[in-house]
């Protein structure tokens, strides 16, 4: 008789791997099968502002800023926010206002930035601007909703932004928030003799328009290569409108 071999022993699974959390992008890619992308560029500067009592000084607006901001938002070909494609990203220890002994106490004591380098701001809706806004020029008025993250808080958060959209994007937005809302601590030395709850963020940001499409041949709306070839599956080059600039 012909001895029956023996059924193969069931693969064990391995232990499953805790979920580790993914690093904010430091800066979003383009937009891809259509829209747009509005990139922060050289310019660019991010601010905090807070008002103070200072013995012997009196009222005083601590601002404390950098140009170490960078990132992107990636709109689709409806104007709509595509969230996991965009990130603005200040680097927390690059701030700088008047006063060294303010800065490292903010890096230190507040931003605790050896643990938290980046505030991170991630877009998820933009209301006020055109759809097509590679095509649109003038003055424009938006909010741009998303969620930020300072320390280990994330809560959501509305800018309100005002521009002049001319082939770039060119202008400034501000939101506000309470120390207690991102868990920080307000400062408490001896000089100064109050500190308001609210925390003033600004950008002042000159951003440029990259837009990214697949060719199209009208056809019935295949791309063009995909129509060339007959394989409406076949794989489509994405041309960056910034390469022919």
């Amino acid at each position: 008789a012909t001895p029956t071999a023996a059924p193969a022993a069931a693969p064990t699974q391995p232990p499953a791997t805790p979920a580790v959390p993914t690093p904010a992008p430091t800066a979003a890619p383009a937009a891809s099968g259509g829209g747009a992308s509005i990139v922060l560029g050289e310019g660019s500067v991010a601010r905090y502002k807070v008002e103070e009592v200072l013995a012997g000084t009196g009222f005083f607006v601590a601002t404390g800023e950098t140009s170490d901001v960078s990132g992107s938002i990636a709109l689709d070909a409806d104007g709509q926010v595509i969230a996991d494609e965009s990130a603005i990203v200040v680097q927390a220890a690059s701030l700088k206002t008047d006063s060294d002994r303010r800065d490292g106490y903010v890096r230190d004591r507040i931003l605790r930035v050896g643990e938290y380098p980046e505030i991170v701001f991630v877009p998820t809706a933009v209301d006020g601007l055109p759809a097509d806004i590679a095509s649109a020029s003038g003055p424009a008025e938006f909010t741009i909703s998303g969620d930020l993250t300072i320390l280990d808080q994330t809560r959501p958060v509305v800018w309100n932004a005002t521009a002049d959209i001319n082939g770039g994007v060119v202008g400034s937005a501000y939101t506000e928030f309470t120390f207690d809302d991102f868990g920080m601590d307000k400062p408490s030395v001896r000089i100064v003799l109050s500190v308001e709850d609210t925390i003033r963020l600004e950008i002042d940001f000159a951003a440029t328009i990259e837009r990214a499409a697949a060719m199209d041949s009208g056809g019935e709306g295949e791309p063009a290569y995909a129509n060339a070839i007959g394989d409406p599956d076949a794989p489509v080059t994405v041309v960056e409108y910034s390469d022919f600039q």
